[in-house]
C-alpha cells in the first residue's frame, strides 16, 4: 500500500463512527479510544501525505468543539510519522494498527496546545539554570541507570547490569527544552525518568529527542520506532477464539478470578 492509500484509508478508518452498540468508555473493533475526546470534542476534517527530513508524513487537520470561555484556536494541524520503514518497524503496516495512535497523539497534542494558552505557572517564569548545571542534570539521570559515559558529542552510553546498554543522543539545546517542559525542579525531573526507564520495554534502549521532548526507541535514527504490539488481525482473532472457548484473554497481575 502507498502512501497516499494508506492516508485515504486511516482518514476513513478516523472519521467513521463508532459503533453505537458499544457501551460508553469500552473499545470497539476499531479499538479506538474515545473516553478523551476523540471523534466529538476533536475531528479529524483531512489527512494529506507531505514531504518531512525524515521520510513521508501525515499532515492531519482537525476541528475542535471548545467552551467559549476557552482562548484557544477551535482549529488546528499536527504532522505525525508515515515512512514505510518506520511503520514496518512500529508495527503500523496496516492503518487500522496505525488509527489508535493517531487518535491518542492527536488528542495529546490538544491538551498540550490548550495548556499553552493557561497562564504560565511562577515556576515556568523562574530563570533556567546554566548550561553547566542542565549538563550535570542530564548526568544524574543517565547516572541513575548505569555507568555514564560521554562516547562522542551529545551521545552517552550507559553501561546497565545484566542489560544492554542504554544510548542517549541529546544536543545541549535539546536538552534544555526537555528541562524547560518538565520543569526545573531537580526532583521532578528525576521522577520523570525514573517513570519512564521503568515503564519502557527492553528492546527501546535509545533516548532520542523527538516533538519537543526525550523519548525511547529501538533505534536511533528518526522518527523513533516503539516496540510494536501485535496487530489488530492477531489481537481480534485470539479474542474470537477465547470466547468461543469460554476463556479469558488479556494481560494480568495476577490470575482472573483470584480476586474480589
Amino acid at each position: 500500500m502507498d502512501d497516499v492509500d494508506y492516508a485515504r484509508e486511516l482518514y476513513r478508518i478516523l472519521t467513521t463512527l463508532p459503533d453505537p452498540e458499544v457501551p460508553p468508555g469500552h473499545l470497539g473493533d476499531d479499538w479506538i479510544d474515545r473516553c478523551d475526546g476523540f471523534g466529538t470534542e476533536v475531528k479529524v476534517t483531512a489527512i494529506d501525505v507531505v514531504p518531512g527530513e525524515q521520510g513521508s508524513q501525515l499532515d492531519i487537520t482537525f476541528v475542535l468543539d471548545l467552551p467559549d470561555d476557552l482562548d484557544v484556536p477551535h482549529e488546528g494541524s499536527m504532522l505525525l510519522p508515515l515512512d514505510a520503514e518506520w511503520r514496518d518497524l512500529s508495527g503500523y503496516t496496516e492503518p487500522e494498527d496505525y488509527a489508535p495512535h493517531v487518535a491518542r497523539r492527536l488528542v495529546h497534542n490538544i491538551h498540550r496546545r490548550v495548556r499553552a494558552y493557561e497562564p504560565s505557572r511562577a515556576e515556568d517564569d523562574r530563570d533556567l539554570p546554566s548550561r553547566a548545571e542542565q549538563h550535570a542534570m542530564l548526568l544524574e539521570v543517565l547516572g541513575r541507570r548505569g555507568q555514564v559515559e560521554e562516547q562522542a558529542a551529545n551521545r552517552y552510553v550507559i553501561r546497565r547490569q545484566q542489560r544492554d546498554g542504554l544510548i542517549a543522543l541529546l544536543t545541549p539545546d535539546q536538552w534544555e527544552r526537555v528541562i524547560h517542559r518538565h520543569g526545573l525542579r531537580r526532583a521532578g525531573l528525576l521522577e520523570h525518568f525514573d517513570e519512564l526507564f521503568a515503564s519502557t520495554p527492553r528492546e527501546e534502549r535509545f533516548l532520542v529527542f523527538w516533538d519537543g521532548d526525550a523519548t525511547t526507541s529501538t533505534r536511533e535514527e528518526l522518527p523513533p520506532a516503539k516496540k510494536p504490539w501485535p496487530p489488530l488481525r492477531e489481537i481480534r482473532q485470539r479474542l474470537s477464539e477465547a470466547r468461543a472457548s469460554g476463556r479469558d484473554f488479556g494481560w494480568y497481575a495476577y490470575k482472573p478470578g483470584s480476586r474480589d
